[in-house]
């Protein structure tokens, strides 16, 4: 799988489920930016790749989250045997919630729709 499928994959976890209550905070963004793309487990993606995907992906986010949530839910499918790309996936979406301070509905769906594409059951992320 490519660079920009793993970088979407993880990027987009942590949009979509910070999007997902439509209330998207720059300081969530920070804080992904900050921790998230500088964890260790993150070390498999190019900066400058996921920085540029991660900026594609708020966009598509702001204009039409079903369409983008589908495309990321897509990319992280296509991760699902991949463990190292499943276990940065899992932590980005997480991220999110620690990110915001707390859980809503809206999210707590997200995370199950990305427990789904990884092939796990609801509540696994």
């Amino acid at each position: 799988m490519s660079d920009e499928t793993r970088a979407s994959a993880v990027c987009g976890a942590f949009i979509m489920v910070a999007y997902a209550d439509a209330n998207f905070d720059h300081v969530e963004e920070a804080r992904f930016l900050s921790t998230v793309l500088n964890d260790p487990a993150l070390s498999f993606l190019d900066s400058a790749t996921a920085g540029a995907c991660y900026n594609r992906l708020a966009e598509d986010f702001k204009s039409d989250y079903a369409s983008a949530a589908g495309r990321v839910l897509a990319a992280i499918s296509e991760c699902r045997d991949d463990a190292e790309a499943v276990a940065a996936i899992k932590l980005s979406a997480r991220r999110a919630i620690v990110a915001d301070q707390r859980l809503m509905p809206q999210e707590e769906a997200s995370l199950d729709q990305i427990a789904k594409a990884l092939g796990l059951e609801e509540g696994a992320v």
